[in-house]
């Protein structure tokens, strides 16, 4: 049987769009942090043996015609996933990342990144949320 073994989640007060917004500038490689979620694996629990951490991100993203950029998830600073993201026409998006990760024991800090890889701006506004679910116990990979 499955049980959680830690969770670990931020969530941003949601932007208006209208009001708020955070900018991602016009930078090749210009990045923001979203948001950052830790979990503890711990070598007491007889589940944490057979675990693996599911991260969840959610966002909204304003972007102009030929922009282009990456959604990262990172592990203590070391990127364990990318998504590529290219526009053609000015586009308003809610954007959801999913991602699984099979980590050592122990406490792991993620975040969600977004990374500018054109020369236009790109406008973020909420919700922004993240979690990391570590889950572990029989039947889990």
């Amino acid at each position: 049987m499955a049980t959680v073994i830690s969770y670990g989640s931020q969530a941003k007060i949601p932007l208006d769009p209208f009001s708020s917004v955070i900018t991602v500038a016009g930078i090749n490689g210009a990045g923001a942090g979203l948001a950052t979620a830790q979990v503890n694996i711990s070598p007491a629990n007889p589940s944490s043996f057979s675990s693996r951490v599911e991260l969840n991100g959610s966002f909204s993203v304003t972007a102009l015609a030929n922009s282009q950029f990456l959604v990262i998830i990172r592990r203590a600073g070391v990127d364990i996933y990318q998504s590529f993201y290219r526009f053609t026409t000015t586009t308003d998006i809610q954007l959801n990342v999913q991602w699984v990760d099979g980590p050592y024991l122990g406490i792991h800090n993620y975040e969600l990144v977004i990374q500018n890889d054109s020369n236009l701006p790109i406008n973020l506004f909420g919700p922004i949320s993240f979690t990391a679910t570590a889950i572990g116990g029989e039947g889990v990979i």
